[in-house]
């Protein structure tokens, strides 16, 4: 493949070769850019090659089946650079970058006085390619975005693409940030080739809005917030037709340098902004128009329907959807380690509470309200509940001008809605107990707060902007954190909020402290960072909240709920269970996702991937029992040894579920197999499956070794040494083992005898048994009916096209994540089931067969001593799964049933791994799985750790 340096090579020859001239220039460049989407770098040089040498022009776009390129498809697309030049002893840099401009362009330069306006006017005027240069003395006001939005608003929004810089010091840090410029000017201007390859993906893709670089290596993570912008970014974008949200991390250029297409940022012309809108310069380093203009670039590209790439650092001709926003800065250390560290010199520390020392399970707080509207609803008939205590709370902070407690809030409440007072008291302390059932401790957190506070040389301290009390709020809170607390600051008592300097101010005051050892540690980037910086305080602890984790590692982003899953109870619940999980092990081992997503421990793997899956299963699997009228849930081993265990720590805790037993089967294909011969032809519905291998093991897989010896003794060994392969030798084969018929047959009686004692120990006639199971065609269900002569149900993970012609009569197959009778035949749990079952075998190897000693029933299994190396990994694995559902059962309780998950939402965590975008440790190569049955042995069920 040919490097871009050899292709922009031979461009500039071919130019040359053109004679140079402007429109030879426009035809080669323009037209390169659209045969590199069809070809590729390697065909576009063979085609610029041969064109050369017959002097034919490039092929035209529509000839290879390329989609029209907006604007920028012509050759006289109106291309243009706004610069800012704040410092004019940068322009000869500014001017060897535009050098680099491989189109004709307009040129935009603001400055900020006549002799940078002169100075500027010698040096840039004879720039190659420059078409037009247009200059203006601005006001020093607004910085780089005033210029762009105001002073060249008209010039602008007549180009097709725009490249936004400025001579960026930012002098504030204390010396000229050059590394920090020349990476975004590197990344947008820095060769002839790389501005080239630019275009070229906004020409190849129209739906490209935005090209920026990644934020520079000392942008920190929290700097990828709102932090004091919120207010402006809120009021900007509801006038251009759209929300933010002001806690989340968001792409945004950290600098404000960038590629765009004029189109992409005209709601933000279309505002109207003046000088004058923007304030006067006083050296912000936050909460300006500005700042929260530069915030809401790509949100508005997006907002216009169109996505935005982002350069990553490396500087690899490639643009990511997303950007890695510095997170490698944040899982540099242990955060107990961080703690420690900046506590060294500090004589005060305080403590945010929510998000930091103590957890909630749901993914957000509205999560958390929307399940108590869900227990208030059921207990007192209020409708509505959430929306109306969120109204109540707004209201009466509003009234009040700061925050407010819990009484006040239900106050308002009882006065807005006529609430008995009886029963908005049983309300407000359902929602205190409830509080205190959610609240777990942020494990490696609390340590440190224990560990700070025990050493007596420190006043430890919590603050928190809340509206349940210090009093209240100390009952709720679990006893490592109650107890290491020396005072606990609540905004609703002090009327002091930490995300205002006054609250610092006044909390430094109240405990005679020196702010410069003082040393804050919480979640929120405003509050807990940004506002202790302002004060004057030691340089603070950033702890990410875990639903930031989905957001700020890319390998969990797939996790994300999606814009209809928002408000969901349930969606939040099993999503913030794995947040609050990933975070644990982040502030433990931050190397698991400083790069990729590394799952280093076994039990972790249960619980953040087979545990919602699971848990989604067994909810719907009891609520499609409950419906039929179940009363026996048959669960298949061995993929059903983990579903009935966690079915067995569900059912106590849900009243409905008192009817309807759960017990685990011994079965098999091969243990039903045998048992269903009567007739030799009953051979073809045991060969139907695939198979390559020897005879003597397919008979040993699928009707037992007694079967296989018997016709080995009859046919001779060579006979049954032979390859084999199925289907399409079903009725050959069949045709082969007549000899052994009766012998056959023999053994399939007495296997049929015994399995018939054993499932009536097991089912009653009146239970309408439904068997559990991973699933696919149903064969076991199928056998299962011919040996017993009942009608059974199947509930399975995902069931195949061909199931309705294998499960007959009375009997039903549904599935839950994957019907492919539904046209759902490519689901993760489809993909990737060798994977789900490797995770969800049991102790014990695959079943074999019973054989009966008078009223004994002894239980036979294969010989498979690997699977006794694998099991101590596997058994993590399930431990990990246990504990998720035992956090689901902790929150839910009688509840369970209520919980209606996404099921293709709880399968992502599957794919992620199963895809290799979640790496797993050594241990994992562990997990395999016996497919004798096919003729495949061992087979590794993950891809490889890299």
């Amino acid at each position: 493949m040919p490097s871009l340096a050899t292709l922009s090579a031979f461009l500039r020859d071919a130019i040359q070769r053109h004679g140079g001239g402007m429109a030879g220039i426009r035809s080669i460049v323009a037209r390169s850019f659209r045969v590199t989407r069809a070809l590729g770098v390697r065909g576009l040089l063979w085609r610029l090659r041969a064109a050369h040498k017959r002097n034919d022009p490039l092929p035209a776009p529509q000839a290879m089946n390329l989609r029209a390129a907006a604007p920028l498809a012509a050759v006289d697309a109106r291309i243009g650079v706004m610069a800012h030049v704040f410092y004019p002893d940068l322009l000869d840099e500014l001017a060897q970058y535009l050098a680099n401009m491989p189109l004709p362009y307009t040129l935009m330069v603001s400055v900020v006085d006549e002799a940078a306006r002169e100075k500027a006017q010698a040096r840039l005027n004879a720039l190659p390619r420059l078409q037009q240069l247009h200059l203006r003395i601005v006001p020093n006001r607004g910085r780089d975005i005033a210029p762009f939005l105001v002073a060249f608003r008209e010039e602008v929004l007549a180009l097709d693409l725009v490249c936004h810089v400025h001579t960026k010091k930012s002098l504030y840090g204390g010396r000229d940030q050059a590394e920090w410029r020349n990476h975004l000017f590197g990344s947008l201007l820095g060769s002839l080739e790389r501005v080239s390859w630019i275009f070229g993906m906004f020409q190849a893709n129209p739906g490209l809005g935005m090209v920026y670089p990644e934020s520079f290596a000392n942008v920190p993570l929290w700097g990828h917030t709102w932090l004091s912008n919120s207010q402006w970014g809120r009021s900007l974008a509801e006038r251009m037709g759209f929300d933010i949200d002001a806690g989340e991390y968001l792409d945004f250029p950290a600098g404000s340098m960038f590629w765009a297409r004029t189109q992409a940022l005209r709601p933000l012309f279309e505002l109207g902004l003046r000088t004058e809108s923007f304030p006067p310069e006083q050296g912000q380093i936050d909460g300006t128009l500005q700042h929260a203009v530069e915030r809401l670039l790509c949100l508005v590209t997006r907002h216009q329907g169109l996505f935005v790439g982002v350069l990553p650092s490396d500087g690899s001709p490639a643009l990511m959807p997303e950007g890695e926003r510095n997170r490698q800065l944040y899982f540099d250390a242990p955060l107990r380690q961080k703690i420690d560290y900046f506590a060294t010199g500090a004589q005060w520390v305080s403590f945010d509470v929510f998000d930091t020392l103590v957890v909630r399970p749901f993914l957000t707080a509205h999560g958390s309200r929307d399940f108590l509207s869900l227990l208030v609803q059921k207990r007192h008939g209020l409708e509505n509940f959430g929306r109306l205590r969120t109204q109540a709370e707004a209201k009466a902070r509003a009234r009040a001008g700061k925050d407010v407690d819990l009484g006040t809030v239900y106050a308002t409440l009882q006065e807005d809605t006529g609430l008995a007072s009886g029963v908005a008291d049983a309300i407000q302390a359902l929602e205190l107990s409830t509080e205190q059932t959610l609240l777990k401790p942020r494990r490696e957190v609390v340590a440190t707060l224990e560990s700070l506070a025990s050493d007596g040389r420190r006043t430890v301290l919590g603050v928190s902007d809340m509206y349940i009390g210090q009093k209240d709020l100390r009952s709720l809170l679990p006893a490592s954190v109650n107890h290491s607390l020396s005072k606990l600051y609540v905004s609703c008592d002090t009327g002091w909020r930490k995300d205002t300097d006054e609250g610092w101010r006044a909390l430094v005051a109240t405990e005679h402290a020196d702010p410069k050892r003082w040393l804050h540690v919480g979640d929120n980037e405003h509050a807990d960072v940004m506002r202790p910086l302002h004060a004057g305080m030691l340089f603070p602890v950033h702890v990410l909240r875990p639903a930031a984790y989905l957001e700020v590692v890319p390998g969990l982003r797939a996790l994300r709920p999606l814009p209809t899953q928002r408000g969901q109870w349930a969606d939040e619940l099993w999503r913030g269970l794995i947040a609050n999980h990933f975070a644990q092990c982040g502030d433990q081992n931050p190397e698991w996702f400083a790069r990729i997503v590394q799952i280093e421990r076994a039990e972790t793997l249960g619980y953040t991937v087979l545990g919602p899956l699971l848990a989604d299963y067994l909810v719907w699997l009891s609520r499609t029992a409950l419906q039929r009228d179940s009363k026996k849930i048959l669960f298949l081993s061995r993929e059903g040894y983990l579903l009935h265990r966690l079915y067995q720590r569900m059912q106590p805790r849900v009243p409905a579920l008192a009817g309807v037993d759960g017990r685990y089967l011994l079965v098999s294909r091969r243990g039903v197999n045998t048992p269903s011969i009567r007739a030799m032809d009953d051979l073809l519905a045991v060969f139907r499956k695939p198979y390559t291998g020897s005879f003597f093991g397919l008979l040993d897989s699928r009707l037992g070794r007694a079967v296989a010896d018997a016709a080995q003794e009859a046919l001779g060994k060579a006979a049954l040494e032979g390859e084999v392969y199925l289907p399409e030798m079903a009725s050959e084969l069949v045709t082969r083992l007549q000899p052994v018929a009766s012998t056959l047959q023999d053994i399939a009686r007495r296997e049929r005898d015994a399995y018939l004692e054993y499932w009536h120990r097991q089912v009653q006639a009146a239970d309408r048994p439904i068997v559990a199971d991973v699933g696919y065609v149903g064969t076991i269900q199928s056998q299962l009916s011919r040996i017993t002569g009942q009608t059974i149900g199947g509930a399975y993970f995902a069931v195949a096209q061909g199931i309705d012609a294998v499960v007959t009569g009375e009997s039903w197959a549904d599935a839950r994540f994957g019907d492919a009778r539904r046209g759902e035949d490519s689901s993760p749990v489809t993909r990737h089931h060798l994977l789900l079952e490797s995770l969800l075998t049991s102790p014990s190897p695959q079943f074999s067969h019973f054989e009966q000693h008078g009223d004994e029933l002894v239980a036979r299994h294969r010989d498979d001593p690997a699977h006794g190396q694998r099991w101590p990994h596997i058994a993590q694995v399930q431990r990990g799964a246990e504990q998720y559902m035992d956090d689901l059962l902790d929150v839910l309780g009688e509840h369970a049933l209520e919980a209606d998950f996404d099921p293709l939402a709880v399968q992502e965590p599957l794919r992620c791994v199963g895809q290799g975008r979640w790496q797993l440790g050594a241990w994992s190569q562990a997990l395999e799985v016996d497919d004798a049955y096919t003729g495949r042995g061992q087979v590794v069920t993950i891809p490889p750790v890299k």
